[in-house]
């Protein structure tokens, strides 16, 4: 009867809800089972976003409001995807975060009409109307999420754009505070997960993250971290001849990221080919180490940038983008939740990577690029990074290569949050609490 009543208010209130997200208006309001029947198959892994009439594809929410839920005020790469394709579909979106860290609105790829932040929220667009659907960004805020579900009768999607579980174990502090945060993690999962309309997460390699969560949820949809098109519009082939290389890394500054290792091995090349190349690192993170690196000859910082800062830095100039990861159990189960790889690529950069999860066959089938061990040896990184100088048409080539992968027209994340939209509208509400039993 909740149901039933939660859908019939969500109708009345908002018909291009419905239009877009069809009857997945109100379904969180009884658990999902974490066992499904041949009607109700999990939510699966697609190679190609599921298809979309044109009318589905070309709809927009104007006048929805959307409640993005986050455990800090910085939003990531990931949130800034979804928060983006909310706007540009028309609706109004308002971001509720927890006051951690300061607020970073610029990973969106245009800048966003956000209103003063608070300390807490801030808006865009046209917040007016009742809340029309909630998105949940963090493990920590979950339980928030859920309650405003009930209380505005609105479907409630979480995403889970890292395996916080296995993330948390990995963490600093005493072994104690680790396996505490672990476990905590585990039980937010247990009692509120089952009470989502949708749990979104990123891809890893065999599926590892969607099977953990389809535990307390059987409506898991993976979505790649592909970049929107835009990257592949900006797209430079690059030449079998290059006055001078760029070697570029964006993201987050820490040494488990391989920042460190590739400016000690840029530094350690022959003065002869580094008078042709420059090393650019793109992102924040580690102070000491961001400090370290504008100390340092021919390796510049970017500070603060944007996805359309670094495009437009692109653009001018040839660049072989850095993706590498240090050896641990999360990085080992890298799928397609490297951003910064796809990024690359998109742009028709050819790549140095580590042979992280599905990484290495991505690039040896897409012939991309050259690849190292987890492992971030220096002397391995430089002997790449000389091979590339040394010998440019294996450049040109991957960037050729790069540009055709990219340009598929399900590697983009337009095609995701097409996905996304269509598995909303396929969900119907529970009749009653499924058991697992």
């Amino acid at each position: 009867m909740i149901q039933a009543s939660a859908e019939l208010h969500n109708q009345q209130k908002n018909p291009a809800l419905t239009t877009v997200f069809g009857a997945a208006t109100g379904c969180q309001a009884t658990p999902h089972s974490t066992r499904s029947s041949a009607a109700d198959t999990p939510l699966m892994h697609h190679a190609h976003p599921l298809a979309m009439t044109s009318s589905a594809t070309e709809a927009r929410m104007p006048g929805v409001h959307a409640l993005c839920i986050s455990g800090t005020r910085l939003v990531n790469r990931r949130m800034a995807l979804f928060v983006e394709s909310l706007w540009k579909a028309g609706s109004g979106v308002s971001i509720l975060a927890l006051p951690r860290h300061a607020w970073s609105l610029n990973r969106t790829e245009e800048p966003l009409p956000f209103t003063t932040p608070t300390r807490c929220r801030t808006t865009a667009g046209n917040t007016s109307a009742p809340v029309d659907m909630i998105f949940c960004f963090h493990w920590t805020v979950l339980p928030i999420a859920v309650l405003l579900g009930f209380v505005h009768r609105a479907p409630v999607v979480y995403d889970e754009h890292d395996f916080y579980e296995m993330n948390s174990l990995e963490g600093s502090g005493s072994s104690f505070r680790v396996q505490l945060i672990s476990r905590a993690v585990r039980l937010i999962h247990r009692l509120f997960v089952p009470w989502v309309t949708l749990v979104t997460c990123i891809h890893q390699h065999h599926n590892t993250l969607r099977d953990h969560l389809l535990q307390w949820n059987r409506n898991v949809l993976e979505l790649h971290n592909y970049p929107p098109a835009v990257w592949n519009s900006d797209a430079r082939l690059l030449p079998s001849a290059a006055d001078r290389i760029c070697f570029v890394y964006i993201g987050g500054v820490f040494a488990e990221k391989g920042v460190r290792a590739a400016a000690d091995a840029f530094l350690s090349l022959p003065q002869t080919l580094r008078t042709t190349a420059e090393l650019h690192v793109f992102g924040d993170g580690d102070e000491d180490l961001l400090k370290w690196l504008e100390s340092q000859p021919q390796i510049i910082v970017h500070r603060h940038i944007s996805p359309a800062e670094f495009r437009s830095f692109a653009a001018t100039r040839n660049c072989v983008g850095l993706s590498m990861l240090a050896d641990s159990p999360r990085y080992n189960l890298v799928g397609t939740n490297c951003t910064k790889l796809y990024e690359y690529l998109a742009l028709g950069m050819p790549v140095i990577a580590t042979a992280s999860g599905e990484i290495p066959q991505q690039i040896a089938a897409w012939q991309t690029g050259l690849i190292v061990s987890p492992q971030m040896l220096v002397s391995e990184i430089a002997a790449a990074m000389a091979d590339l100088l040394e010998q440019p048409e294996q450049i040109a080539n991957a960037s050729s290569q790069a540009i055709a992968t990219m340009r598929q027209d399900h590697m983009t994340w337009e095609a995701e949050w097409r996905k996304l939209a269509e598995t909303l509208q396929t969900l119907r509400p529970q009749q009653s609490p499924a058991t697992s039993g």
